[in-house]
Order: structure tokens, then sequence, then C-alpha cells
């Protein structure tokens, strides 16, 4: 599986500057101005913040984190803030500190430097593979500056960092900042030796950042153009233990939510708007034929726009209904008949058979497994 950020017609909009313009003296906070300029009317939209909470901690809150920003408090930062004081703010960050030390720290910080998300899909995923393909969403929603990819090949796994333009600090700090999470991540489902990974960076010969990468424990190889992490492939493929059906399900649909929050591409946005209004009110799955004409196209049309940015109209659906099973299977006070019709089907046997084919068991046993749970932990 390959997930791609921007598709070629998004990177002809972003013509290269010179080396010369972005070499290895350009400053964090000029790369992130530049970025702004390039990326227009998304650089307003709002991202999470928690990922820069920890180097804001980490670093004492120094009223000079915040200069450049429009954030009128200093000392913290909101739930969620634009992508534009984002980047202004990480690029503070690059130029106050040692960048690379920070790095150290999201590697070996005793609470993991994760998201809600990413966290729940760590812990439940079925396997390593799907943990993945949920960061690069999370990563892609997050960060329209980078070209995300993660794809498995005959032997190994990997993933790769590649800047949307020709960038300096800011793009060495977020790729290897992200390359340290997925290190991480990979390293704590303990699906083998970490020193069977490799690690193909830019900085491999960056003297100021050989005490990071020695904290790696993995093959370091020289990269040119992009940042990449490999593993095995059968890391990917191994059964999670703790894999709870209903709690990944959770971190889908919370995944659904920062992708809706964060600027899905339009058709998507409103081809998802009109599912799940059709759903809360009147509690039944649209046809495309409907949807269509809502948005007063052709069904040719809707299926063609989807199918550019990788989507169809029944992977919609299904994920919305996704999001909304956990929440009324879990329910003891909803029946599951009023659980099927909710979620737009038109018997209790059918819903039945989608809930296993989608959480592998019946809707009952998994009433009861989160009946049984939730009792252990009053």
């Amino acid at each position: 599986m390959i997930i791609v950020m921007l598709d070629q017609g998004d990177r002809r909009l972003f013509q290269p500057p010179s080396e010369k313009t972005f070499g290895m003296d350009r400053t964090g906070r000029a790369d992130a101005e530049f970025a702004i300029s390039k990326l227009g009317d998304k650089a307003a939209k709002l991202v999470l913040a928690a990922p820069l909470m920890h180097f804001g901690q980490w670093l004492g809150w120094p009223d000079e984190l915040f200069e450049g920003t429009s954030l009128t408090e200093t000392g913290s930062l909101p739930a969620k803030i634009s992508l534009a004081d984002a980047l202004i703010f990480v690029g503070n960050v690059i130029d106050r500190d040692d960048s690379f030390a920070l790095v150290e720290r999201l590697l070996f910080s005793q609470r993991p430097v994760l998201g809600t998300t990413w966290v729940l899909a760590l812990l439940h995923a079925p396997n390593l593979g799907l943990v993945m393909q949920v960061l690069v969403r999370a990563m892609v929603a997050q960060n329209p500056f980078l070209i995300v990819h993660y794809h498995e090949e005959e032997e190994t796994s990997q993933i790769t960092f590649e800047p949307a333009w020709s960038m300096g600090p800011l793009f060495r700090f977020v790729a290897i900042g992200a390359i340290a999470l997925v290190y991480r991540a990979v390293e704590s489902i303990e699906a083998g030796n970490p020193a069977e990974m490799a690690l193909a960076t830019q900085l491999h010969d960056v003297p100021k950042a050989q005490s990071l990468l020695a904290r790696f424990r993995c093959r370091i190889e020289p990269a040119k153009e992009m940042e990449t992490l490999r593993w095995p492939k059968h890391w990917s493929l191994v059964a999670n233990p703790y894999h709870d059906p209903l709690m990944w399900s959770m971190a889908q649909a919370k995944m659904l939510e920062i992708e809706y929050d964060t600027g899905d591409p339009e058709i998507i946005h409103k081809v998802r708007g009109f599912i799940v209004d059709m759903l809360q009110n009147e509690q039944r799955v649209p046809r495309i034929k409907q949807v269509a004409a809502h948005l007063g196209i052709s069904i040719r049309s809707v299926v063609r726009q989807l199918a550019r940015n990788d989507m169809s109209f029944h992977r919609l659906v299904e994920d919305e209904r996704k999001a909304r099973a956990i929440a009324v299977i879990a329910d003891p006070s909803i029946s599951l008949a009023e659980a099927a019709q909710r979620l737009g089907f038109g018997d209790v046997s059918t819903f039945g058979r989608w809930v296993k084919k989608c959480f592998g068991d019946t809707p009952n046993n998994l009433r009861k497994s989160r009946s049984s749970r939730a009792a252990m932990h009053r």
C-alpha cells in the first residue's frame, strides 16, 4: 500500500528555490515562513498542538517560541492552532535550541510523544502494518508540507518522508522527529531485533546529528532526497496479542475526525457530510445517485472525483458506519435491533454479519466483552 500526501499537480505548484537559498545555514524561522507562503490557504487550517506541547514543556516555555505567531498567551498552547502558527513555533524551536537533542528526547521520553489516535492504534491495531497506515494518514492530515509514503515490498516495509519543495532545517527537524516516533512505535511492537531495521538519512554525515543517530539501534545509511526507515516485512504482519476490535475501530474513527477537521478534499468533505446527515437524521445510508443529485453532478463525476483522491463511496459509507458502531454496540441501553437501524441496516442478521466481518465477532459477544472490561476497571 502507498499513501501519498501531494499529487503531481500539487507538487508543480511548489517550484524549488535555489540550493544556495535553502542550504544548511537557512534558519528554521525563515524556512517556516517560506512554507507558509507556499501553502497559501492551507496554512490557515487548524491542526492538533499536542506534539508541540512537549517541546514547549521541555524548553520551559520561553516567550521567544511564540514570536511571529498569532498566539496571544504564552506558557502553553490551545488544543488546536493554525498550521501557520505551528510552523512558526517549530521554526522558533529549531533556531533557539539543539533540535537534534530534542529528537533524542522523543526517542527516550517516559511518556510516548503521540496523539490519542496513534496511541489507540498502536495498542489495539491487528498488526504493525495497519498501525503505520493510520500513522501516515495522521501525518498527511497534519503536515501538508511533507510527502509521506508507507509501502511494503517483497521483503521489507518502509516509511519515507520527503519535502514538497526544497527545504532546510524545517524538513530536517520534522522528518527526523517523525522517523523517531515511527522507530519507537516499531520497536515497541517487539516483532524482532531493532538491529534489523535501517535508517537512510541525509543527516548521515552531519556532525551535530551524530549523537542522535547513535541512539537508533539500527543500521544508518546515507540518503540524498528523503528520510527512510525500513524493517523486515514480516514484522508488519505479526498479530498484536492486545488487539481489541472496538478500540481499533475507535482509533479509526478518531482518524476520520482528524481528516475531517483538518481539511478533506472538498468532494470527500461534501459526500461524507451527506452520509453523516442521512445516518443521523434518517437512519439510512444514501445511494450514490442521491449524493450526486444533492451535489448537482453526475454519478460518474462523483465516482471519478473520489477515485482521484484514492477514495470510494462504499469506503466512506463503511468508515462512517464503523465509527458509529462503537458507540451503539457498547451502549447496553440500545437494543441490537435499534443499533442495526441506526446504522442503516434493514435487519439484525445483516447487521450481525457486517459486525463480525468488520470486528471479528458478533455484536452480542462484543457488547459482553466491553461490559466485562468496564466492570474490571470500576
